[in-house]
């Protein structure tokens, strides 16, 4: 993977997988750091915000995680991605019933 970012080094796809194996190898705050850059770079990328919602969801960070996936939300609606709006919602349901 680090050699097909070598090739082109702000590719979203490959950017977003090594942030995703960053955090299956309990490497949290690189794996944060990675997507952050990643949405620094690629500012309309809906996956990456969610997959930080979720893992600010997953560490009780819920105010964090739900500025994160209202960013998803509002570039999934720009993108009429039902799928994505769907997802994003049913966590944003999930977390304001741990906030309150």
């Amino acid at each position: 993977m680090m050699l097909m970012l070598d090739e082109d080094p702000n590719d979203v796809f490959i950017l977003y997988a090594i942030g995703l194996e960053r955090y299956k190898l309990a490497q949290t705050d690189a794996a944060i750091a990675q997507l952050m850059d990643l949405v620094s770079i690629h500012e309309n990328y809906v996956p990456a915000y969610f997959k930080l919602g979720q893992w600010f969801a997953e560490l009780n960070l819920f105010e964090e995680a739900k500025n994160h996936l209202e960013i998803a939300l509002k570039y999934a609606r720009i993108d009429n991605d039902n799928k994505a709006i769907q997802e994003i919602n049913e966590l944003l349901f999930f977390i304001e019933d741990e906030i309150e």
